[in-house]
């Protein structure tokens, strides 16, 4: 038992970091249904962000650099779907000119680092990266624990944000039905474009609580972006609570697996699990047939 819990509890705290990676994925398919293959790069650009805080000079925690982090990605969010998002969506998606352009952001993002940075990869060690504390037998890793309650507090602020504030139930409306919002009067490209930036700014604020345990290339991404896709597939598309505990889910399968298996072989038990549910429920653990935040 003991073994196992050891395995667990990790795996709960990896889960809620991916968790929150997903959680803006989930956001944005929900709203606009937009399949944004460039999230897990815009995850990647928010650890070279806190990297480059803390170690170029102002030492800067990536914990401290979160309100920062999170207003630069909802801009850069925002400024992502007026220069290109909001041509390939609309009544009639394109799901074939989305993931094109979204895998080229993601290409254009990698390379650019690439060319800045190189592919050496790059390590932000605060003070509490190689600590943790015991409870009982059970060692629990510090960078984790805080990521772990990190993901909790922005799950809370966010569903206070989409169900307390005006522009969060304006979001709301969007991801139900367009043409109803519009006749409600509300601007949907505007809404549109909010939502791609809070998405966005999630998913960087994963990323920079990521980043304390967590090596950081130019292509870090390809590392995380089928699970992101996996925990939002498995949550129920355009279910924003879905893609959440489908990343908690997830992070305990790959560490819990691991006390009868090799590491190596963590994801095939991941996508086992996967396929189970989905033929269960095929949309998804909290998926409906309309979509829905």
């Amino acid at each position: 038992m003991t073994e196992f819990l050891q395995f667990l509890v990790p795996g709960i705290l990896i889960g809620g970091v991916y968790a929150l990676l997903a959680s803006g994925l989930g956001l944005i398919f929900g709203v606009m249904r937009v399949v944004n293959f460039a999230q897990a790069d815009f995850m990647m650009l928010a650890m070279y962000l806190s990297w480059a805080l803390f170690a170029g000079g102002i030492g800067m925690d990536p914990f401290l650099a979160m309100p920062g982090i999170f207003a630069v990605f909802l801009l850069l969010g925002m400024a992502i779907h007026w220069l290109f998002i909001r041509f390939v969506i609309g009544r009639h998606e394109n799901h074939d000119a989305q993931v094109i352009l979204t895998i080229g952001l993601g290409l254009i993002f990698q390379n650019l680092i690439l060319i800045r940075y190189s592919s050496e990869p790059r390590v932000v060690a605060p003070s509490y990266a190689n600590t943790g504390d015991f409870i009982g037998d059970i060692f629990i890793s510090r960078a984790r624990l805080y990521a772990f309650l990190l993901s909790l507090l922005v799950a809370a602020l966010l569903f206070l944000f989409l169900n307390r504030t005006g522009t969060g139930r304006a979001i709301r409306a969007a991801s139900e039905n367009w043409e109803a919002a519009t006749y409600m009067g509300i601007n949907i490209d505007r809404t549109n474009r909010i939502a791609f930036g809070v998405g966005v700014a999630l998913t960087a604020v994963g990323g920079a609580a990521l980043v304390t345990f967590q090596s950081i290339t130019p292509f870090v991404g390809l590392r995380f972006v089928v699970v992101m896709f996996a925990a939002v597939v498995l949550g129920g598309l355009g279910s924003v609570s879905g893609a959440f505990v489908g990343g908690v889910l997830i992070g305990i399968i790959q560490s819990v697996s691991q006390v009868w298996t090799s590491a190596a072989v963590k994801n095939v038990w991941v996508f086992a699990l996967f396929l189970l549910i989905l033929y269960v429920r095929p949309n998804g653990l909290f998926g409906k047939v309309q979509r829905a935040i």
